[in-house]
């Protein structure tokens, strides 16, 4: 089995009867399918088969839950034992899959040290705060920005589930300039978003929007007292990624010995000279980096020395 499957039957369990009977039923389920499917069509085809209709865990997960469990509440507590952090998760595609299998191979080259200033731009539910948290320890801090009122409110829940008392959790955008944003709605029951940037690269969705405050990072982080001697920074933001950055400057700068993990979103027609310029300014090295063609974006671990 790959990774992914492991992590799903291994690594995660429900923290109430009802929703390990829940999360054990859909276990089952996905590994009684993916036995199947490979007996049937053989292992290549199988996983061809997966990805040419979007079936992810995050997917069969939703559907799952919606046609055999439709009556459950609508949010589920559950334990990540690899991490050892719990978590609760809405009935959706994503909020499971994101706090579970999501970006493993980012996770593993995440590695703030005891004593670091990590700054989570774009923090959804919680799943690099929460772990960055642990890592950082007690005399660590954890900024976790999350502009989205919903997920913010999960975040927040996640934040005390795990009582971490080093997390600072702010429901605001982070952008290049002190202003408010449209931030559109990606698709309906997704829970995610995207900022509609100065110069935007999306299509307005028909989901509509909500305005949303917006701050710079350097003026966010003096608000909180913390230096700006940042160690750490996750920035993922929908396509906004160079507004966030254009609005932190005075950390870049001051920073010594910064790593910053970036998702870039839009192609690389598009991100690709803003990139090279930002590394440029910076002088930022490429420590990791990852392509996904089918959707045009890309993963960055970046370091300052």
């Amino acid at each position: 089995m790959r990774d992914s499957v492991r992590w799903i039957l291994k690594e995660t369990e429900g923290t109430t009867l009802s929703d390990s009977i829940i999360l054990f039923l859909i276990k089952l389920s996905y590994l009684s399918t993916r036995i199947f499917l490979r007996v049937i069509l053989g292992k290549e085809k199988r996983d061809r088969w997966y990805i040419k209709r979007g079936l992810d865990y995050g997917t069969f997960w939703f559907f799952a839950v919606k046609y055999l469990f439709p009556n459950a509440k609508n949010l589920l507590r559950f334990k990540c034992k690899r991490y050892g952090y719990e978590f609760y998760c809405r009935l959706n595609r994503d909020d499971f899959k994101v706090m579970t299998i999501h970006e493993e191979e980012l996770i593993e080259s995440f590695k703030p040290a005891m004593g670091d200033t990590f700054i989570d731009v774009g923090a959804h539910i919680g799943l690099y705060s929460i772990i960055g948290s642990k890592l950082v320890g007690a005399n660590g801090k954890v900024i976790a920005i999350e502009a989205e009122p919903c997920n913010y409110q999960m975040l927040a829940s996640n934040i005390q589930l795990n009582r971490l008392e080093n997390v600072e959790a702010l429901n605001c955008a982070a952008f290049s300039k002190d202003d408010n944003v449209k931030l559109y709605l990606r698709s309906a029951g997704s829970n995610f978003t995207k900022y509609n940037t100065l110069i935007s690269i999306f299509t307005q969705s028909e989901d509509g929007y909500i305005m949303v405050k917006a701050r710079t990072l350097d003026s966010l982080i003096a608000e909180t007292g913390t230096s700006l001697n940042v160690n750490w920074m996750k920035i993922d933001v929908e396509g906004a990624e160079f507004e966030v950055l254009k609005g932190a400057d005075k950390i870049l700068s001051e920073s010594n010995d910064l790593y910053l993990l970036l998702e870039l979103h839009g192609g690389e027609v598009y991100w690709k000279p803003k990139l090279e310029n930002f590394l440029k300014v910076y002088k930022f090295d490429t420590v990791f980096q990852r392509y996904y063609k089918e959707n045009g974006s890309a993963h960055f671990l970046l370091h300052k020395t």
